[in-house]
């Protein structure tokens, strides 16, 4: 069996993350290599936005692992599905009971405890079903596979440049809000 291709932080996910994403992954994940465990070949921004614009969830994602990693957990997965709608961010902060944080991107994105990050941006895609106008950009960790140190919005850095690659690559970027860096969270 071939051993997948050791990548920096900056060639991952068909080499979306600008610096600041790069750097994002190597406090999440260290300085060492990545490997993506795609089969055939790595990840492709290419063929995700072909798989966005034919059906509602691409069922393709980036799946990131530390080079030499055997656990069989990936440091973090991010995947993306066209949406008919997005979460109402007043709605979602008035639930207490998840450890949340939300940021200025989008229409909606958000940071739930150390695991799951969310992040609905504007962009029409056509499928067989139908248009949806949103796609819901999403990246979960494994439990203890981050970095202790990582935040929030070193995850969020990340989500945000690989959606802001798809948002161009699907032709989606103006309407998308995805600014080149990541500002704070909002305060609680």
């Amino acid at each position: 069996m071939k051993r997948p291709e050791v990548l920096s932080a900056s060639q991952v996910c068909d080499s979306t993350l600008s610096p600041a994403g790069a750097a994002a992954l190597e406090h999440i994940g260290g300085k060492d290599g990545y490997t993506e465990l795609e089969d055939p070949g790595r990840w492709s921004l290419k063929a995700a936005a072909k798989r966005l614009q034919e059906s509602a969830a691409s069922g393709y994602d980036c799946n990131l692992y530390r080079e030499g990693d055997t656990s069989g957990r990936p440091l973090m997965t991010i995947g993306f599905t066209a949406r008919e709608s997005h979460p109402d961010p007043a709605e979602s902060a008035k639930d207490k009971d998840y450890d949340q944080l939300f940021y200025p991107l989008g229409v909606y994105a958000s940071a739930t405890g150390d695991l799951a990050t969310s992040l609905f941006f504007a962009c029409p895609t056509g499928r067989a079903e139908g248009s949806a106008p949103y796609v819901k950009a999403e990246m979960y960790s494994a439990k203890n596979m981050m970095n202790a140190g990582s935040t929030s919005k070193d995850r969020m850095t990340i989500l945000n440049d690989v959606s802001r690659a798809l948002a161009e690559k699907l032709g989606c970027a103006a309407q998308a809000k995805l600014p080149a860096e990541v500002p704070d969270a909002l305060p609680e």
